[in-house]
């Protein structure tokens, strides 16, 4: 019972904190103008993955970014985000569509809303589609552009049995 009060006040407050981080807009955040340096850095994450290039699609993650892949454990900092995106492009992802459905924007930070099509072919395999949808957490650098700072997604295909 205790455990169950204690969840339901920590669920509470970190409702309460969406809320709020969803509902302000800082002084000088043009949220139109994130949205297009988001968008943007998704359509180099497409050019790099159909480049077959996981050093690039790695660039545009923040030095301690998270990476949080389905059915795995969380990957931390670019060397460990550079060997997943290699080994996903080894297994046969040839490219990724990433279209923003909302951002949410505060100060330095932005929270994209979005959903993804993978087209994937393994060496010697049927080519196939998978198709989900993701939340984002971009990191404003000191120079100005947005890079991904914490990277979640998953599948919206059925489970196979």
């Amino acid at each position: 019972m205790k455990n169950s009060r204690l969840c339901l006040v920590f669920l509470l407050g970190l409702f309460l904190a969406l809320i709020t981080f969803a509902g302000q807009k800082q002084e000088g955040t043009d949220i139109a103008q994130v949205r297009k340096a988001i968008e943007n850095g998704n359509l180099k994450f497409g050019e790099a993955v159909r480049q077959g290039n996981g050093a690039a699609i790695a660039a545009l993650y923040t030095d301690d970014a998270t990476l949080m892949p389905p059915n795995s454990e969380m990957i931390k900092r670019k060397p460990g985000i550079e060997a997943f995106w290699k080994g996903g492009l080894g297994m046969g992802i040839k490219d990724a569509v990433l279209t923003t459905v909302e951002v949410l924007g505060m100060g330095d930070l932005a929270c994209e809303i979005g959903k993804y099509n993978l087209k994937i072919q393994p060496g010697g395999q049927a080519a196939f589609e998978d198709n989900g949808k993701y939340i984002v957490i971009w990191k404003k650098q000191a120079d100005g552009s947005w890079k991904l700072h914490v990277d979640i997604w998953n599948t919206s295909m059925p489970a196979q049995k």
